[in-house]
């Protein structure tokens, strides 16, 4: 027997010339955020300013039919300085979709007065007062890195880095 579906989930994206690009329409919420996500790690590829999820309930009429789920930017990654940093406004998080740097931000769990940042390739974790205060510190890891001439794929040299970086931190 085949569920009758009551609502649909639509990703899509908005390019910096303010095109949308729609990402089809999902019977579930997982699926549709499964289709952005994946989308989201080409955005390097092309210029846009935002993405969301919404919700439309099916036989309704007007405004209340449709509920946006979470609307994300587009800025430039403060790691890696590609435009692959997308910052959920709503529910404040931020992730870098650029290959093999998922560069990160987020409320703490337990604490919401603290704001956690990462950079996962050196197990970079911080925590910190306030969300400028995070940007600042992956800005600062990301010129760090240009400094010292290390990419994403150099684990080795970024591991060196990182045990500098938390040496200088203590000081």
């Amino acid at each position: 027997m085949v569920e009758d579906i009551q609502r649909v989930f639509v990703p899509s994206v908005t390019e910096e010339d303010g095109g949308t690009i729609g990402l089809g329409c999902f019977s579930t919420e997982k699926v549709a955020w499964e289709v952005l996500r994946t989308f989201l790690k080409r955005s390097e590829e092309m210029l846009l300013t935002s993405s969301s999820v919404v919700v439309w309930d099916i036989d309704r009429v007007g405004e209340e039919a449709m509920n946006v789920l979470a609307t994300m930017e587009c800025k430039d990654c403060p790691v890696c300085s590609r435009r692959t940093f997308w910052i959920d406004l709503e529910n404040f998080s931020a992730l870098c979709h650029g290959s093999a740097c998922s560069a990160w931000i987020e409320e703490n769990t337990v604490d919401p007065e603290i704001i956690d940042c990462g950079w996962p390739t050196i197990r970079f974790l911080k925590q910190n007062k306030s969300i400028e205060e995070a940007v600042r510190e992956l800005y600062k890891l990301g010129d760090r890195l240009r400094a010292a001439g290390v990419s994403e794929q150099n684990s080795v040299s970024a591991e060196k880095l990182m045990q500098e970086h938390l040496e200088q931190s203590k000081d």
